[in-house]
């Protein structure tokens, strides 16, 4: 499971929406943590069941990330391999 302490831990940075800015019916938020060129980015806050959160690749949809220990590995490596 990632909690959202965990993403904060990581790095992750909190990104908030109003319903005024969004057309949604309520306050939702997300999270992105930005390695280079590749943006890491979490499911939103109302689609959270939980308080278990999806990571994501940004506009890629191949890959999915439930477990926190497995996402500080794949961030590791991002970092281990980037330029």
């Amino acid at each position: 499971m990632i909690k959202e302490k965990d993403l904060i831990e990581l790095g992750f940075e909190r990104k908030d929406n109003t319903p005024e800015s969004s057309g949604a019916p309520n306050n939702w938020h997300y999270y992105t943590l930005d390695i280079e060129d590749l943006c890491l980015i979490t499911s939103d806050s109302d689609e959270v069941e939980d308080n278990n959160w999806k990571v994501y690749i940004f506009d890629y949809d191949g890959f999915q990330i439930t477990e926190v220990e497995k996402l500080k590995l794949f961030i590791d490596v991002l970092n281990e391999i980037k330029i």
